[in-house]
């Protein structure tokens, strides 16, 4: 019974990890920028992914245009994939959100 509660508690402390040490911002500004140049509102998770990777990869180089160690994320580590899995979210909103106001306001024009 000890060690299934070890367990529960060790997922509890990642995720809280993960909740707290999750950056939207560059993920947010990559997604609104998608959001707005897309020609077609479809194939968001395509597009959410195309924002994820470029989010992390700006993350990772960033610190090496300032004369620091290239910072990479740790796959192997619940608090990783499950930031991952939440960037992927956010992205995926963000996108289809856009996507769905910039066709309602193209149908709005050519009603009116």
């Amino acid at each position: 019974m000890n060690d299934i509660w070890n367990f529960f508690q060790d997922l509890s402390d990642g995720l809280n990890a993960a909740l707290n040490g999750v950056n939207p911002l560059p993920v947010l500004i990559i997604g609104i920028i998608i959001g707005f140049l897309q020609p077609k509102p479809d194939r968001y998770l395509l597009k959410a992914t195309l924002a994820v990777v470029a989010a992390f990869a700006i993350q990772a180089v960033w610190p090496a245009l300032l004369g620091r160690p290239m910072n990479f994320p740790d796959f192997s580590r619940l608090q990783s994939i499950v930031q991952l899995f939440i960037l992927l979210v956010i992205a995926y909103g963000t996108i289809g959100l856009l996507g769905s106001l910039k066709t309602a306001l193209k149908f709005e024009g050519k009603k009116a």
